[in-house]
């Protein structure tokens, strides 16, 4: 995919909201500059003055980690000033660190203010932003099949329970306990289980050439159930997020038989399927039908299911997406071990390099794993950056 082009300080507020997710309000977004290229970027609430310094110190470690030639900030504020006090603490202890702050801007009431602009260039008034259809960059976006959302409070909506299909998936759920209450199954007839979730799985993953695909996609409570019922399975969890996240997981510490299910069931991930705008835009088509998955699952069983989109969503650098997804997993769920692994990561801000290859069979090599400090910008929840290696077998 080109890289999208951003002409000036109107460019970058107008594609931001495209990046995060959402259209930003009473926050603080940090923006790392790598040769004038958008890298890390986060985002946290505004605080009140008495919990500046700890806001600052959860914002700036992230950035220093990326070793930014510069830093943007952005402050969203209603009020003329909410911005400037944590503003100014992050911009002082990124200067104390040798990192350049490029500039400060302020968004307020559909204008846009550059408080440190000393040229006389910048209007006391403010400028009026950009209307998004009028900037370049937003097409490309939009290619992507990206838009925000009106903010980040309706981002947590894209993965809660919604109570018309939950009960439906609960019952399915118990009807599959009843079946295997007090039955054991090893050798064949868990290879042939794990064959009929990976089938389920499939259906999920499988957006190649749906050129068509819009959204609409939904899976019957049967299938559902069946998905969530195969990830209690702690190896078959471990094997979907490696498949879908290459590089996350070693291949080499699943049992052969499983590598080779997952060849046999699921397709190639159509993110890595010729790179450019089809291969990103595939990611995001497998993203919104785990969300449709996730809001049928009932709480009790939901923390499998939202740490594989979790961990999607943090390899594809969706920073904003894996937040509320391990929200609601860790709100019903406070200990699931890898649900609690993750939000670590993205608290430490370290992501897994992407791979650039398909999953391999065993016997041609496994995925590297491992921590990088490139790789492609994740937009970002609260606070957020790229992850890391996450081993096999943790819940």
């Amino acid at each position: 995919m080109e890289p999208i082009r951003l002409a000036g300080p109107a460019d970058v507020l107008a594609v931001l909201p495209y990046q995060l997710g959402y259209h930003p309000s009473e926050s603080l977004v940090a923006i790392a500059l790598h040769e004038r290229q958008i890298g890390l970027v986060e985002r946290i609430d505004l605080s009140p003055q008495d919990a500046v310094e700890d806001a600052c110190t959860a914002l700036v470690p992230p950035l220093l980690r990326e070793e930014p030639d510069a830093v943007l900030l952005v402050g969203y504020e209603s009020r003329p000033g909410d911005a400037l006090p944590l503003a100014d603490a992050v911009r002082d202890a990124l200067v104390a660190a040798d990192v350049p702050v490029l500039d400060r801007l302020v968004v307020r009431d559909g204008r846009w203010y550059a408080p440190d602009c000393d040229h006389g260039c910048c209007p006391s008034v403010g400028h009026e932003q950009d209307v998004p259809r009028d900037v370049p960059a937003v097409a490309q976006f939009v290619a992507l099949e990206v838009a925000p959302l009106p903010g980040r409070e309706s981002l947590a909506q894209l993965v809660a329970a919604d109570p018309s299909r939950t009960p439906a998936v609960a019952a399915a759920l118990e009807d599959i306990g009843a079946r295997a209450d007090g039955r054991s199954f090893g050798g064949r007839a868990v290879a042939v289980h794990r064959l009929r979730h990976l089938a389920t799985w499939a259906k999920v993953l499988d957006v190649a050439g749906a050129d068509q695909f819009r959204g609409a996609f939904e899976l019957g409570p049967e299938e559902v159930a069946l998905l969530v019922a195969g990830l209690r399975d702690v190896e078959l969890r471990d094997a979907v997020i490696a498949w879908v996240c290459p590089g996350t997981l070693p291949f080499d510490a699943l049992s052969v038989d499983l590598v080779d299910a997952l060849h046999s069931c699921l397709p190639e991930p159509a993110w890595l399927q010729g790179g450019g705008e089809r291969a990103a835009v595939g990611g995001r088509r497998v993203l919104s039908r785990l969300q449709a998955v996730a809001r049928a699952v009932p709480d009790d069983d939901c923390a499998a299911v939202l740490t594989v989109l979790a961990n999607l969503a943090w390899w594809l650098g969706d920073g904003a997406l894996t937040r509320v997804a391990l929200d609601r997993a860790l709100q019903h769920h406070p200990g699931y071990r890898l649900a609690r692994l993750l939000e670590r990561m993205v608290d430490l801000g370290v992501r897994s390099r992407p791979a650039a290859e398909p999953p391999p069979r065993h016997g041609f090599g496994s995925v590297p794993g491992g921590l990088t400090r490139r790789g492609r910008p994740p937009p970002s929840g609260p606070v957020s950056g790229r992850a890391g290696h996450l081993d096999p077998g943790l819940v």
